[in-house]
């Protein structure tokens, strides 16, 4: 009997997050789907239990809090004995995981995606110390503690597997009014290319995605000015997918690729920053006055 695959997704309800369930539920990979939107989660959960023939285990949980990296890996160790779940309901571990049985057929977990992501466009100063912790605990901290403690489950299982981060090309290129959340991404970069070489020998892919603007509800609700071209989230989601443990860091789109060359390779790092810039304000002037 073939094996049927699990993959945890870290922020799974909406956006690129949805894109990738989506995407993975189409690829018949059994989901962990984590996420605080409670009333998203029941939906995209409905929607792919109906249309895919595969398992879902929904996780109701803020990756911000303290334990949630330790909810979702118990939900991965737990993956290979068949569990399903249509929504949310126990308290402690956010979710309402009912078991189905020992399911020998499942080939357990081997693929962690983390695309959740604290966003919020304004200058620096404008942001409380409670707004920066929450870009800290969701963007990098449960983003690594995750990283860790799935890298090693899948060493402890001696299973070859994927881990797939979503960054920005505002983690390469640090634009103005967007500064946590460059710098957490900017960190996402860093872990990925650290690791890279590090987890290889052990059968680990790890791979970092940049992405340029993409259309999904966080981004409108920015709204910024001007005719700004979007990604499709879906595309996006399927290169990074593609791409994953095949280079340390990848850029989704030919112009992002391009641009990003000619800023860090061709222009001094001076005027690279002005014209970064100079965009940002273009379609934020409200900030810039």
């Amino acid at each position: 009997m073939e094996q049927a695959q699990w993959a945890l997704i870290a922020g799974s309800a909406g956006g690129l997050g949805e894109a990738f369930t989506l995407l993975l539920a189409e690829q018949g990979f059994n989901l962990i789907l984590a996420d605080r939107d409670e009333e998203a989660l029941g939906k995209i959960v409905t929607k792919i239990v109906t249309k895919y023939d595969i398992k879902v285990v929904s996780l109701c949980v803020d990756l911000a809090d303290e334990n949630a990296w330790r909810v979702c890996m118990d939900a991965v160790r737990d993956a290979g004995c068949g569990m399903q779940d249509a929504g949310c309901g126990m308290q402690d571990a956010g979710c309402g995981m009912q078991d189905a049985g020992c399911g020998m057929q499942d080939a357990g977990c081997g693929m962690l995606v983390y695309c959740a992501a604290m966003s919020e466009v304004k200058p620096f100063l404008d942001h409380s110390p409670e707004n920066l912790n929450r870009f800290i605990d969701v963007n990098n901290r449960t983003a690594m503690l995750l990283v860790h403690a799935f890298a090693g489950y899948l060493r402890d299982q001696k299973k070859p597997g994927k881990i797939l981060l979503m960054s920005s090309l505002a983690g390469l290129m640090s634009p103005v009014y967007v500064t946590p959340y460059a710098a957490s991404k900017a960190f996402l970069i860093s872990l990925s290319r650290s690791l890279f070489y590090e987890l290889k020998p052990l059968q680990i892919g790890i791979s970092v995605c940049c992405a340029g603007i993409i259309n999904t509800p966080k981004f409108l609700e920015s709204k910024a000015h001007g005719d700004i071209p979007m990604a499709d989230p879906l595309k996006v989601a399927a290169y990074a997918i593609k791409m994953c443990g095949k280079k340390a860091v990848c850029i989704h789109g030919f112009t992002n690729r391009l641009s990003y060359f000619f800023i860090s390779g061709i222009l001094p790092s001076a005027l690279a920053s002005y014209f970064v810039n100079r965009a940002m304000r273009k379609m934020y002037p409200t900030f810039s006055r």
